[in-house]
């Protein structure tokens, strides 16, 4: 709990992060943008072939624009958000463990091909679970325990990797999760759980970040030093 309180004060007190908040919404809202342009400049060209099919298309297109500002935005939000971790893990560090060097970090491009490996494995996962989690919704809310256990252990993966890798070796990282399961699954459906709630969702990538980065540096505090 104290990893939360922390990453949470700096949130509210940490203009930097504000920041990263901000550019996550500006460019969500320009990519959504140019998706809702596309979608349209396809429905008038299918119009004009077709006329008898506009009433239906227009129909669609509102739909499609309020499935868009309802569900994509969190989607796309949480994409753009995992481009910056980075930059809330140097945030945090800054602020809480002064003491150590400068990170190594991840090269940008490997930061885009982490975001979207994350974001196609979750797709990916929870498509081939979604029969269950609609099967056991109906078992006392079991469906959405059942989700946020599924991407608690997927999203805690991805953030403690990504954060861990800054300054540990991949071997070094992978004894770390290995010893440290519970308390990597358990920042992840803490993380998860922040996007079950209305506009608190937007905030998670960036309070994922800062969680994982003083649970990351809790448990590195945990390994044995090596061997003379």
């Amino acid at each position: 709990m104290n990893d939360q309180i922390r990453a949470a004060t700096q949130f509210f007190t940490d203009p930097r992060l504000w920041k990263v908040v901000a550019g996550c919404v500006l460019i969500s809202a320009v990519c959504l943008a140019g998706l809702w342009w596309a979608v349209a400049a396809g429905v008038d060209w299918v119009a004009q072939q077709w006329p008898e099919w506009t009433g239906w298309l227009r129909y669609g297109q509102h739909l499609a624009g309020a499935v868009a500002a309802v569900l994509l935005f969190p989607v796309c939000f949480v994409l753009v958000g995992s481009f910056f971790q980075e930059t809330v893990a140097d945030a945090v560090e800054a602020r809480h463990y002064g003491e150590l060097p400068p990170a190594d970090g991840a090269p940008f491009l490997s930061g885009i091909y982490t975001a979207l490996r994350f974001t196609l494995r979750a797709l990916a996962v929870n498509a081939l679970a979604l029969p269950l989690y609609l099967v056991l919704l109906w078992v006392a809310g079991s469906g959405l325990a059942l989700m946020l256990a599924v991407n608690g252990m997927l999203t805690g993966r991805e953030y403690f990797e990504t954060v861990a890798l800054r300054r540990l070796s991949r071997p070094e990282m992978d004894a770390l999760r290995r010893r440290n399961r519970w308390a990597i699954f358990r920042s992840g459906c803490f993380i998860v759980g922040l996007t079950f709630i209305p506009f608190v969702n937007l905030l998670a990538p960036v309070l994922g970040a800062a969680l994982m980065v003083h649970t990351v540096q809790r448990l590195v505090r945990t390994m044995p030093p090596p061997l003379a």
